[in-house]
Order: C-alpha cells, then structure tokens, then sequence
C-alpha cells in the first residue's frame, strides 16, 4: 500500500510540493484545489472565495467563466456510507 499516492489529500500535497521545487504551478497539471480545514476561518477558505467571487464578477461583465465546484466532506466524515 502507498499511503502518499492512494490518498487523494497526501497526494496533492506531494504534487504541489513537488511542483513548489521545480518552481512550475501545479495547476497546470491539476484542477485547482483548496484544502479547507479550518471553515471559513481558514485561509484557503479566503483564497477560494476570492477566487469564486471573481469568477462571478466576471460572469457578471459577460465572462463565459463556468463557477462549477466539487465540494467534499471534511475527512472521516461520511467515506461513502449511506450512499445508494
């Protein structure tokens, strides 16, 4: 089993860290991604809701930008229980 390639959190972190030192950005490679831990106290938090509300900013202005987002529960919180 390798821990950093199956879980889909250790991964990203390994990818961007990864990218960080070959000073490329990683989304280039990867849909864009925030790791929300903390709820709205969470800087990433901050960071995508800039980024969703620019995306509706320019929506707003004609902009042809789709604000589509896949949006998890938090670890532990479900893993696929329940789901029929």
């Amino acid at each position: 089993e390798n821990y950093y390639i199956g879980n889909k959190k250790a991964l990203f972190y390994n990818m961007r860290a990864y990218y960080n030192r070959c000073q490329m950005n990683i989304f280039e490679a990867l849909p864009l991604t925030f790791h929300i831990v903390k709820g709205v106290e969470d800087p990433e938090y901050k960071l995508f809701f800039n980024y969703y509300s620019q995306l509706e900013e320019n929506k707003k202005k004609g902009g042809e930008e789709r604000n589509i987002w896949i949006v998890k529960p938090g670890e532990f919180s479900n893993r696929g229980h329940g789901i029929t």
